[in-house]
């Protein structure tokens, strides 16, 4: 049995990550989305649980974010294995516990004394321990017969609903579905832009080399850092070197067509990394348009981090299909439009994602999607471009929208994106044995998420 190689060092305060990763789960599984339930959770209410909350959330994160990746299969357990009904904070334990057994990330031994410990913490789970126990270890004596029974349905195997499921092997098949959807179960992959103002791609890659820290380039500007750690110990973030954003994100920029003194908007800019990338590839006059005042203001930091501050960037707090209150007439030679969508591409990173999604969702999103295109088409210049990016891996969402759009407008002109087509480019979640299958021919290859994009050129 495998061993991870801090659990002598972890074990003693595994009990109480167990704890607190059984919280969030409650919380998700209670309709909250995974990044909020780890704050509330978190939440310090006394400086010693300050204390306590700073040491163990990164470890609260990978138990909680574990388990929620194998939410699927974890009730399918817990329904095999209790044989008399249990309270919901027992069986959040016994989820996160049973997750982690999964993982093998520490010893059987280990996992099982802290999980009895874990319970005997609260209140609410203090007279559970040996039925925690009971549950673990009647698990372990199952477990190769119980993980083959929940993997044989593949709505649990990849931890999807039935509908979900459905929807992406109509669209892609079952061969191609399964291979992304199979990708959006592993831990995602540590992607870094390169500032182009600050550095080259093979300048950042000497500097890791330097600091041991493996990396490789997969795509213009994008570097894989092979290793995850936390952004803090990332050399060159602090100094605006680098980003945080997946390849597949990074693609928006470029494929805009941005140079010197065009006029752009970004609309739904927020946290801004795409609005930090237009800017870092040319003196553009860019407008980063943001409902959400607090959400704004991240925009601001990241661009005063990357020392992008310009005299024609400006940061808007407005709504985007209100183009009365932000518009001053003049029309824009590009627009960014990454709309709001189901997010069904960027799982792996927010695995709660189709745990919280019903399928009328999808539909509500398209509509959104369709309004927000319609209202941002009157303000682009005559020959200008607009980009609609979505996050998804649903044709409503990309094709069907893009269609739908261009029947609406026939002064809309589509352009062709390479390794798409004039209907658009299509991002499907891959791995890097995926990435060997290079979208663009003699390009690097590309570890990247779900997108969509479309490029549409005003006649």
């Amino acid at each position: 049995m495998p061993t991870s190689a801090h659990a002598g060092a972890a074990a003693p305060a595994l009990a109480e990550v167990l704890v607190l990763a059984a919280a969030v789960w409650s919380r998700v599984r209670s309709g909250e989305n995974l990044d909020g339930a780890m704050d509330r959770a978190l939440a310090p209410r006394t400086p010693a649980k300050q204390s306590q909350a700073s040491r163990v959330a990164g470890a609260v994160r990978d138990v909680a974010t574990g388990a929620v990746r194998r939410c699927a299969m974890l009730e399918y357990l817990l329904e095999e294995l209790l044989h008399r009904p249990a309270s919901a904070s027992v069986r959040a334990l016994l989820a996160v516990s049973l997750s982690q057994l999964l993982a093998q990330t520490y010893t059987e031994f280990t996992l099982v004394d802290q999980a009895v410990r874990a319970a005997r913490l609260r209140p609410q789970t203090a007279a559970a321990g040996d039925l925690v126990n009971a549950v673990l270890r009647e698990f372990l004596r199952r477990r190769e017969a119980l993980e083959h029974q929940a993997a044989a349905d593949p709505a649990r195997r990849f931890n999807v609903p039935a509908w979900w499921l459905a929807r992406v092997q109509t669209e892609y098949g079952a061969a191609r579905a399964q291979e992304f959807l199979l990708a959006q179960l592993e831990p995602p992959p540590l992607i870094l832009r390169v500032n182009a103002r600050r550095a080259t791609p093979a300048q950042v890659l000497a500097q890791f080399a330097g600091a041991n820290l493996p990396a490789s380039r997969v795509g213009a500007s994008a570097i894989w850092l092979h290793r995850p750690t936390t952004v803090e110990r990332v050399p060159g973030f602090a100094s605006g070197s680098v980003s945080v954003q997946d390849a597949g994100a990074q693609l928006a920029a470029p494929l805009l067509g941005v140079a010197d003194n065009l006029r752009v908007l970004d609309a739904c800019a927020a946290p801004g990394g795409k609005a930090a990338h237009l800017l870092e590839l040319a003196d553009c006059r860019v407008d980063a348009l943001e409902k959400d005042r607090q959400r704004a203001a991240l925009i601001d930091s990241n661009w005063s981090r990357l020392g992008l501050a310009r005299p024609g960037a400006r940061i808007l707090v407005a709504d985007v299909l209100k183009t009365q209150s932000y518009w001053d007439g003049v029309p824009y030679d590009r627009i960014l439009l990454d709309a709001p969508c189901s997010a069904s591409g960027v799982v792996r990173r927010h695995p709660d994602i189709p745990l919280l999604r019903r399928p009328s969702d999808v539909a509500k999103l398209a509509t959104q999607q369709a309004k927000m295109l319609d209202a941002l088409w009157p303000l682009l210049a005559a020959a200008g471009r607009l980009l609609y990016v979505v996050c998804s891996v649903f044709g409503e969402e990309g094709r069907e929208q893009i269609a739908s759009f261009l029947r609406r407008q026939p002064g809309a002109r589509p352009v062709a994106l390479p390794g798409g087509g004039p209907d658009g480019l299509q991002l499907l979640p891959n791995t890097a044995v995926g990435a060997a299958r290079q979208w663009l021919e003699g390009a690097e290859p590309v570890v990247h998420d779900g997108f969509f994009y479309a490029l549409l050129e005003k006649i």
